[in-house]
């Protein structure tokens, strides 16, 4: 199984907005496959796992800084 396969499964079971608000990020600002399916994975979370994904983002740029 590829990650283009992968992409393909999470890509159908999302919603119909969902799927259109990443393939429009997709589109304007262009993504790999990998990121891609990550965008895909993001758009398929609840509320609470999108703030649990902030603050991970969060943490890892302070630890950039």
């Amino acid at each position: 199984m590829t990650i283009n396969d992968l992409l393909a499964d999470v890509l159908n079971d999302l919603p119909e907005d969902r799927r259109k608000a990443v393939a429009d990020i997709v589109e304007k600002f262009g993504a790999d496959d990998t990121f891609h399916f990550a965008m895909a994975l993001l758009a398929g979370t609840d509320l609470r796992e999108r703030r649990l994904v902030r603050m991970l983002i969060n943490d890892i740029e302070r630890l950039e800084i």
